[in-house]
Parts: C-alpha cells; sequence; structure tokens
C-alpha cells in the first residue's frame, strides 16, 4: 500500500513538473522583460557610483575604472542573454501561430516544381525545437549570475577593507588575482579532493557539466566567449568619458579635445543627476560681466595637498603658486592664458548628486565679445603601486575649454 502511494506520489510529481515545463514561456518573458528593463537602466547608476568612489573616498582612478568595468561587464552579457532570449521567444511565438493556422504544414503539391522533391520541417516539430533552445538560452545565465555574485561579493569585501585601511591598491589586486588564479587552477585540476567533491554537487557545477555533456564542452565554451566578445562595445558605451574623472592627468585625448563634451563642462547641457568631472560654468554663451566657475572636489587632493606642503614646498616658491590652505588652492585658473585672481573659493553640495564643488567668481568687464579658452591649471603629486616618493606634476591643462561672451 506504501509503495502504491509512493507511485502515485512520484506520478503527481512528474506531472507537476511537466505542466510547469510546458508553461515555462510564460515567466521566462516576464523576467527576461523585467530584467532588461532594470539593465538598461542600470549602468548610468554604476557610472555614478565609480566616480563616488574617485571623488568622495579618494579610492583613485584604476581601482574605480576596473569596478566600473567588471560591473558593465556583467550587465552587458546578461543585457545580450536576455534579449537573444526574448527574440527567440518572437520567433517561437511566431511559430507556434505558424502551428495553428497550417498544422498538417508544407503541401508538397501546390509547391513550385523547383520547391518539391524536399523534407520540410512541420510547424510543430519546429515550435519543439526552438522551445528547447528558448528554455537552454534562459537558462544559461543562471549559473553565470551565481559565479558573478560570489565574485562581486568578494570583490566588494576586498574594495571595502582596501578604503577602511588605506591599503596600496597594488596589494589589494594581487590577492584578487591570485585567488581568481586559484579557483581557475582548482577547477582544471585533475585531483579529486573533498572540496571538489562538494563543489560538483553544487548549482554552479551541476548548470555548468549539464551544457558540456548535452551541447559538448567546446560550445559551451566558446558560446560564452562570444557572448563577452559581442559585450565589448556596449562596455566601451558604459565607460564614455570616465576618462575624465582621471584626476592625476590632463586633457590630451584627441576626442577631449578637439570634439569636448560639452555636458561636461556647462550646466545648461548637463544632466542634474550626474556628477561633473572638472571644471565647468553656467552656460556656453554669457551676456553677463562676472562669470561663476565650479570645480569638482576630489578627496585624494587632501593627501596631495599635504605632502606637498611637507616635501614640495620649493616647487611653490618657483611657481609663484599662492599658499595652499584648503584644495581649492591646487588649481589655477586662466581665460586665454591670462591668470585669473581668485580671492575666494566657496564650498557647496549640489542637491541630486551630493557632489562636492567648489565656486568662484571672477570679472569678465575687460573681455572683448567672442569665443575665449577657459583652462584650469592644477597641481598633482603622482603615487606609483609601491608608494615611493611620488612625483611632482603641474597639470597645465586638467581642464580647459571655450565659452562665449557676447
Amino acid at each position: 500500500m506504501e509503495k502504491k502511494l509512493d507511485t502515485e506520489k512520484r506520478q503527481e510529481e512528474l506531472s507537476w513538473l511537466e505542466n510547469l515545463q510546458r508553461n515555462s514561456w510564460e515567466p521566462e518573458v516576464i523576467i527576461s522583460g523585467i530584467t532588461l528593463a532594470f539593465l538598461f537602466a542600470f549602468p548610468s547608476q554604476l557610472f555614478e557610483f565609480a566616480a563616488y568612489l574617485i571623488q568622495d573616498l579618494g579610492t583613485g582612478f584604476l581601482p574605480a575604472i576596473l569596478i566600473l568595468v567588471y560591473s558593465s561587464t556583467i550587465i552587458s552579457v546578461f543585457k545580450i542573454f536576455f534579449v537573444v532570449h526574448l527574440i527567440l521567444r518572437f520567433v517561437w511565438a511566431g511559430l507556434l501561430g505558424l502551428s495553428y493556422a497550417f498544422p498538417e504544414g508544407v503541401i508538397e503539391k501546390n509547391l513550385f516544381k523547383v520547391g518539391q522533391g524536399y523534407r520540410y520541417q512541420k510547424p510543430d516539430e519546429m515550435v519543439l525545437k526552438l522551445e528547447r533552445i528558448c528554455s537552454m538560452t534562459f537558462a544559461f545565465p543562471v549559473s553565470l549570475v551565481i559565479t558573478f555574485l560570489i565574485f562581486t561579493v568578494y570583490l566588494g569585501i576586498l574594495i571595502s577593507i582596501y578604503i577602511w585601511l588605506d591599503l596600496p591598491f597594488l596589494f589589494i589586486y594581487l590577492i584578487f588575482l591570485m585567488t581568481v588564479l586559484g579557483f581557475v587552477f582548482f577547477t582544471i585540476s585533475s585531483r579529486r579532493t573533498r572540496f571538489k567533491k562538494w563543489y560538483a554537487s553544487t548549482i554552479i557545477s551541476s548548470i555548468s557539466s549539464l551544457y558540456q555533456s548535452n551541447l559538448g564542452k567546446w560550445f559551451t565554451v566558446f558560446y560564452a566567449f562570444f557572448i563577452f566578445i559581442l559585450a565589448i562595445p556596449i562596455i566601451m558605451t558604459d565607460i564614455e568619458d570616465f576618462g575624465m574623472f582621471d584626476n592625476e592627468r590632463n586633457i590630451g585625448g584627441p576626442i577631449e579635445q578637439e570634439w569636448p563634451a560639452k555636458y561636461l563642462h556647462f550646466e545648461d547641457y548637463h544632466d542634474p543627476e550626474k556628477r561633473y568631472p572638472r571644471a565647468f560654468i553656467d552656460q556656453e554663451i554669457t551676456n553677463d560681466n562676472i562669470i561663476e566657475i565650479s570645480i569638482a572636489r576630489y578627496e585624494g587632493d587632501r593627501k596631495v595637498m599635504e605632502d606637498i606642503k611637507k616635501n614640495f614646498s620649493g616647487k611653490l616658491d618657483s611657481l609663484q603658486w599662492r599658499e595652499l590652505t584648503e584644495t581649492a588652492h591646487l588649481h589655477r585658473i586662466y581665460v586665454d592664458n591670462s591668470l585669473i585672481p581668485i580671492g575666494k573659493w566657496s564650498k557647496v553640495r549640489f542637491p541630486n548628486t551630493k557632489q562636492k564643488i567648489y565656486q568662484a567668481v571672477f570679472d569678465l568687464k575687460e573681455l572683448a565679445p567672442g569665443p575665449h579658452t577657459l583652462r584650469v591649471e592644477k597641481l598633482m603629486l603622482s603615487y606609483d603601486f609601491f608608494n615611493n616618493e611620488p612625483q611632482f606634476i603641474v597639470l597645465e591643462n586638467w581642464s580647459s575649454f571655450e565659452f562665449i561672451k557676447q
């Protein structure tokens, strides 16, 4: 009697699973649609978070760009997966309609003679085949989600330790690199350990093994590699203009100088939800005789200022630079290569982004109507990975753009 009850229970479970499998397209489409809406909105938040790390926490450009690229890679890969899945489901829905409209499939005698004598697939065969492909495409990212989640949490812990203890970034980078290499060697090692047996029974390993054993190991590897290659253009779009947040370099690239982005230099072009990387003013065309200039504050400048005062005071004297009492004094303003004296810098925090800004005003009365170049010069120290003695640098084109006086 108990055996009969177990058999009936097993059949009910199989029937329930089969019903779920038949109707899996509904949650698949809903999940893909919702996830895509989230993924397309998320990259701008990642960009702002990476800028926040540099400006407010002083992490440096290299850690921030690595975090941005890593995050953008994850987002872009999943974008491709879910877009492909929705496209396949769109085709599947069309084939489903064909199977209902023409259940018998191709009527060969009604074809032109050149089309007769061949074997054509029936609509229901195509539906079932594409259904299998759709389900496989949707399930593939599951193993990646878990893997990326583990590495993201681990990376977040390392970055938190790096910021909290103010460690050299090389130290954190080496730890992360050694961990990744250790994991790679562990997965390709043929030695059977207790931990490896446990790992083989996990969801990550089981899903990966399912794909490798049913589709072919090299097909699975090249498929994942192909998706990452497709993601590269999306990643490049997501990190566009992030180089402007590199506080330790001049504006020197051909794109930045010859084709400047106005939204980075003028408030009337700028999205108030985004941060400014360097210097900016209210508007490109001004009718006033007074102009207000704003400069993004970088937390890392505090250490630079103290080190310059301690170790490079002679350099300040030779450059006839003013006394450094706050990080705004690391900057000098020029209009058409004429030095503009700044009496006082005001401290402001923007309401939307909470970004800290220095602001000052200067006179334009003597300036003739027409285009003029505003340039910001900045003192900087370049630190290497090993925290050796920093190099003193004068960034003559830390920020540069044109405005028009009417």
